[in-house]
């Protein structure tokens, strides 16, 4: 329903502008903020409004009346030409406001315009109104060509697959789609709907977002990680050529094969019984086993059973409680084997523990339990057990000095080192091994003569690894000069390398043999032949001629 004359005139006279109407009889219509402060507007004598109240252009600027400054306008009001006058005071009042919104309005399309996301807007039927930089990456198509088309032209021209403006404007929700590109690209994209106060969705603005770089990197992460473990599995097999594995000395094929099986056993978890003569690598075998397994970030605890007096070996693995015996700590103990909860326990000479402890010994391997000296309660424990050992097991267990239900217990996965001297092949790259490591703890430069490295080489090693570990130490912190001469080595071991040499020889070869050995040694240590000749107190040629000899 319109409303009156009356009331549209009141509502108009109410407003804080000027309004001037031409009435079709060519009357003038005033409306209250003009005739209240104009009384003889009629009669004006202002040439812009006599001329438009006799039906003239109208005078849209500026204009000045009775000494007031106005802004002109011209509408239309009830298909009548109208005059709308607005103070310039306002004008000037207002105009702090204006620009800030002006400023905003440029701060918000330049934000839109170089957002790093595409922004997407459409109206309620699907045809596109806004499209901003980032969509035009994405898309690869100029906003030119997308304004005003409706989105399911894209689709249909494989531009973008799928569209989901529509979807968003029937389910009036925010919805969320990966989308493929004519250009190559996958792009996350997010539609949201503008709702009116009906309900209705007037816009739809969609975000999207180039992943295709993140989804490249994330597919070259699956390929590294996939890569790195072939590299890890490939790195465990190549470990059995590497000349020291955790100390381990693998260039010989019986400590490859026993090295490749403590491996193997080690991601299980069966007690293992390793046996060799003292000194060859028993504990680092079973620091190998321990590093390798699943227990590797719980402690590793070793327990000697030959070094341990009988009377404390009990407390010792499997601890006590408060008052289990004179002299006890108040508060109890815990055991060595309780210790190694969740780890390894390394018994090394488990041939030397006693008959009666060997009963509850087969307890914790059976039950995983233990029960501590003098205690009722069992213990619940989760422990990896190595055994060792240098003597015969089963021929004790023959002459009743072990249990068998112990042995079978702990022979579950047998492995043997076997000595120094059955595996030659380890001596050298074992000497360089802790020849190197020797040198960087105390910061020398040492190396072997060809004399020194051939007496070590033959020796046999009776102590294996251990005696041959600490005998490079020896002659790395005692020999005077950074060549280690055959003179350096001690008596056992040149008295090794003459049996080895001369054994096969008549006198006269030993003879000539002695006598090369003495020109080496001297060449060794003046330097050069000459002074090699000068000191043996022969001639140059001869020395020369005995080094060819060798």
């Amino acid at each position: 329903m319109s409303p009156s004359p009356h009331a549209l005139a009141a509502l108009l006279s109410c407003l804080p502008i000027g309004i001037i109407a031409r009435q079709r009889d060519g009357s003038v219509w005033f409306n209250d903020f003009l005739s209240t402060r104009h009384s003889n507007l009629a009669s004006t004598d202002v040439p812009a409004l006599v001329e438009w109240f006799h039906g003239g252009v109208a005078p849209v600027g500026m204009l000045e009346v009775d000494g007031d400054q106005y802004q002109v306008e011209c509408g239309v009001l009830e298909d009548r030409e109208a005059l709308l006058l607005w103070p310039t005071a306002a004008a000037v009042k207002f105009a702090p406001q204006m620009e800030q919104l002006e400023q905003m309005y440029q701060d918000f399309r330049e934000i839109y315009r170089n957002s790093f996301d595409g922004i997407f807007i459409a109206d309620g039927t699907g045809t596109t109104l806004m499209v901003n930089e980032g969509c035009e990456r994405n898309y690869g198509v100029p906003a030119s060509e997308m304004i005003g088309r409706h989105v399911s032209e894209f689709q249909r021209s494989g531009l973008i697959n799928p569209v989901i403006a529509m979807r968003v404007i029937e389910s009036r929700q925010r919805i969320s789609a990966v989308q493929e590109t004519s250009i190559g690209k996958t792009i996350m994209v997010t539609g949201i709907p503008l709702l009116d106060d009906q309900g209705a969705v007037r816009k739809v603005i969609i975000n999207s977002r180039d992943t295709t770089e993140l989804i490249q990197l994330q597919e070259e992460l699956a390929r590294a990680q996939e890569k790195l473990h072939r590299f890890e599995m490939e790195v465990s097999q190549l470990r059995m050529d590497n000349p020291a594995i955790a100390g381990l000395i693998t260039r010989s094929p019986g400590m490859q094969q026993i090295t490749a099986l403590a491996q193997k056993v080690a991601k299980v978890s069966a007690t293992v019984l390793i046996s060799g003569e003292s000194g060859v690598g028993k504990e680092v075998l079973t620091r190998l086993i321990h590093k390798e397994s699943a227990h590797h970030a719980g402690p590793f605890v070793k327990i000697n059973c030959g070094a341990i007096p009988r009377d404390l070996l009990e407390s010792e693995l499997f601890g006590y409680e408060a008052g289990a015996f004179t002299g006890a700590q108040r508060q109890g103990k815990v055991g060595m084997i309780e210790v190694a909860d969740k780890g390894t326990l390394f018994l090394d000479e488990i041939g030397e523990l006693p008959l009666d402890l060997q009963v509850k010994l087969l307890q914790v391997l059976q039950d995983r339990t233990l029960t501590r000296l003098g205690g009722t309660r069992p213990i619940q424990v989760d422990v990896r057990v190595v055994a060792a050992t240098n003597r015969d097991l089963q021929a004790m267990v023959d002459a009743r000095q072990f249990r068998s239900d112990l042995f079978y217990r702990l022979n579950v996965v047998p492995l043997h080192v076997p000595p120094l001297r059955e595996r030659r092949e380890d001596i050298l790259p074992l000497i360089q091994h802790y020849l190197d490591e020797l040198n960087a703890q105390y910061d020398l430069d040492k190396r072997l003569s060809e004399q020194a490295l051939a007496a070590l080489l033959d020796y046999d090693w009776p102590g294996n690894v251990r005696e041959l570990r600490n005998m490079v130490e020896r002659l790395v912190v005692t020999a005077p000069e950074s060549l280690i001469r055959s003179d350096s080595l001690p008596t056992l071991l040149r008295s090794s390398e003459l049996e080895s040499d001369l054994a096969r020889l008549d006198i006269k070869a030993r003879s000539a043999h002695f006598e090369r050995k003495i020109v080496k040694e001297a060449v060794e240590r003046y330097g050069n032949t000459r002074a090699a000749a000068k000191h043996l107190q022969v001639s140059q040629s001869t020395v020369v001629r005995r080094l060819k000899d060798g």
